[in-house]
């Protein structure tokens, strides 16, 4: 086998790979517990560098309320917000035409580490 299809199937395969890790990264609301919980994310970007809080809540298997708490620029909250309408709107946090990892990954912070909320 030449190298060129070595290296190809070695991509392949860690690209599957991958993918496969991912997919099974995401939150399924359906097997998280009800409650209130705080996610936290730091933000590196250069034009939104900082710390951000979200308090999210669950009920019944459905994403029902997120409120962020601390947010490290000033058109975060606007924006956040209607990143989160969507989301409980589709009951996923993993909504399309939802931009910034940021709000996404506050929400997946409170609901893969489950730390209450107070």
């Amino acid at each position: 086998m030449s190298l060129k299809k070595v290296m190809f199937l070695a991509f392949v395969v860690v690209f599957l790979a991958s993918m496969l890790l991912f997919a099974q990264g995401k939150v399924d609301l359906t097997k998280v517990p009800d409650g209130t919980y705080l996610g936290n994310y730091k933000a590196t970007y250069k034009t939104y560098k900082g710390d951000y809080q979200a308090k999210v809540t669950v009920a019944d298997g459905k994403l029902t309320r997120v409120v962020l708490i601390k947010c490290a620029h000033s058109s975060g909250p606007a924006r956040g917000r209607v990143a989160y309408d969507k989301m409980i709107k589709a009951n996923n946090i993993y909504v399309d035409g939802v931009s910034g990892a940021t709000w996404v990954a506050l929400v997946e912070d409170a609901l893969t580490k489950l730390t209450p909320a107070k």
